[in-house]
């Protein structure tokens, strides 16, 4: 039996030695790309023993009729990874857009078409103003912040607070502009009046374009405020912590029966207004209207500092809850360009000044029928306010003209 094995064994082919006689002997180009020195062809010869492929070296091989396993493409996993990363990023830029038109949404700008058509009509030279053109800045966002009373009717009052904010986002700094209620300046279409008289009798669209005609810089965007919803607001963020003198804390006690002694207090929404709001007191910020708007920037300077403190879900849920008390005209892109600032308020400095500046007024100037008001050196402080708005630039050029 054994001889019959190995004689059929031997006679699977040549001997070794031929078959590597054979295999030098045959010319490169003719040799099969399967061929192998030792005879066996590697597709073809299979033996099969327990249902495996097995070859004697240790080689596996193939039975007649399969494939050789194919190769896998090259970059398929590269292409399943970019894939997926850009459904994520496809669904993050829906979430932020959802998110941002919720917020803004939440904006009342019932009015913006209104004042729009409306301050054209309000756009003078005033005689006092100097010739310059409005001046401008694509890198710069003006923002009148407006503090406003309503009357027992419900009409508008006064606007006791005028503000400036302007964001420069290449320098990354907001200056804040308190501008006095009692300056003496000429309204278009009425005349000569305090500033605060402008809203009484044209709004928004009046106190703008009064601001823009007379200090000749550009005031196209605003957001005004009910002092009451001014509270709500403080309350939300859940009260400041803001620093006062001995004079500021017995104002407030007198007035709202509170016990504020001089240092860092933490004021609720009905006291920050009452702060705001002093002007029979003297201390550091000085007395009368020039201490008033000193304490209004310094509390809008602590609630920016809030800000910058807070994470970005706490800070979400105070604008969702803060922007339906909010009344303004600005547009989708600016919001989306202020939404972008909001994140990187952190790396943003603020500067603050009062318009008129000193040394370039008169307080002492009664009108009858008026009363008190301040008269104001216009060409000094139009020069002044360009200066800390845009540059040296700005006001070197307009004197040229």
């Amino acid at each position: 039996m054994e001889n019959r094995y190995n004689s059929s064994f031997h006679h699977a082919g040549p001997s070794r030695a031929n078959r590597d006689l054979q295999f030098a002997a045959t010319p490169p180009k003719k040799r099969r790309q399967n061929y192998s020195p030792d005879g066996v062809d590697r597709y073809n010869y299979v033996e099969d023993r327990d249902n495996r492929d097995i070859y004697s070296n240790s080689t596996v091989t193939r039975r007649s009729g399969h494939q050789p396993p194919q190769k896998k493409k090259k970059g398929g996993a590269g292409k399943r990874i970019f894939w997926t990363f850009f459904v994520i990023l496809l669904v993050l830029v829906g979430l932020g857009a959802l998110y941002f038109h919720v917020m803004a949404s939440r904006l009342n700008r019932s009015n913006s078409a209104r004042i729009a058509s409306t301050r054209a009509k309000y756009i003078e030279q005033p005689s006092a103003a100097p010739a310059w053109d409005v001046e401008s800045d694509g890198n710069v966002i003006n923002i009148l912040l407006l503090g406003v009373d309503k009357n027992v009717d419900g009409s508008d009052g006064r606007s006791d607070t005028n503000i400036l904010a302007s964001i420069d986002q290449k320098s990354k700094t907001i200056r804040l502009v308190s501008f006095l209620r009692d300056s003496y300046l000429e309204i278009p279409t009425f005349g000569m009046n305090k500033l605060n008289a402008a809203y009484v009798k044209g709004g928004v669209a009046l106190t703008m374009q009064t601001l823009e005609n007379n200090y000749r810089v550009n005031i196209e965007r605003y957001m005004s405020v009910d002092f009451k919803k001014f509270a709500a607001v403080i309350d939300k963020m859940g009260g400041l912590d803001v620093p006062m003198s001995a004079a500021a804390c017995s104002e407030i006690n007198s007035r709202s029966g509170s016990k504020l002694k001089a240092g860092t207090n933490h004021l609720n929404g009905e006291e920050c207004l009452w702060y705001t709001r002093i002007r029979d007191t003297t201390d550091s910020f000085g007395h009368d209207d020039y201490g008033r708007t000193a304490r209004q920037r310094q509390v809008i300077q602590l609630i920016i500092s809030k800000m910058k403190s807070l994470n970005p879900v706490e800070s979400s849920k105070i604008l969702y809850d803060y922007l339906p008390l909010i009344e303004t005209n600005l547009t989708d892109p600016e919001i989306a360009c202020l939404a972008g600032v909001a994140a990187d308020l952190k790396d943003y400095k603020i500067e603050s000044k009062q318009m008129p500046a000193p040394n370039t007024f008169d307080d002492q100037k009664s009108i009858k029928g008026i009363g008190r008001v301040i008269t104001l050196d216009l060409k000094k402080n139009c020069t002044i306010l360009r200066n800390f708005l845009y540059g040296d630039s700005s006001s070197s050029v307009a004197k040229s003209n």
